[in-house]
């Protein structure tokens, strides 16, 4: 079961896909001058998200150097969009 509730939604486009993921993030949700800086610096985060629909949640290695477009928005369950 999730331990705490969604700290905001992360959208990420990587390289070679058409469609971003959608994440929820629990914990403390990145800003977006952090979103920036990882992705200059290529940056390896890990952070504690879920999916929607899922009641667990997971720890995500994501490498920020094949990020192309990232943003955070504040969370919602009926919250949705793209790139």
């Amino acid at each position: 079961m999730i331990s705490d509730d969604p700290s905001g939604l992360l959208y990420v486009l990587t390289v070679g896909r058409e469609k971003e993921l959608v994440l929820r993030v629990h914990g403390a949700a990145p800003t977006p001058g952090d979103l920036h800086a990882w992705m200059s610096e290529a940056t390896v985060r890990t952070l504690t998200v879920s999916r929607h629909g899922d009641d667990e949640t997971s720890t995500l290695v994501l490498n920020f150097g094949h990020v192309v477009g990232a943003r955070i928005a504040p969370y919602s369950d009926t919250r949705s969009g793209s790139f």
